[in-house]
């Protein structure tokens, strides 16, 4: 019994120090997420498609309340 509790902690300790590894992948991965996103964002205001946007979702918005 001991022996299985032993073999049990050391398999523990092994499968989260391999996802440990992974971890900071992670966060680069939604960093660039982020950046893309934002680089999008960008993109539309500078283009002048905001205001457009703006007035469509306006437009849609007044038909669906009023």
């Amino acid at each position: 019994m001991l022996h299985l509790r032993l073999l049990k902690a050391i398999v523990e300790r092994k499968n989260r120090l391999r996802r440990g590894g992974d971890e900071g992948q992670t966060v680069f991965e939604y960093l660039g997420i982020i950046v893309i996103i934002s680089l999008i964002i960008a993109a539309i205001i500078a283009s002048g498609l905001a205001g457009n946007i703006s007035g469509a979702i306006t437009a849609v918005l007044k038909k669906i309340t009023g």
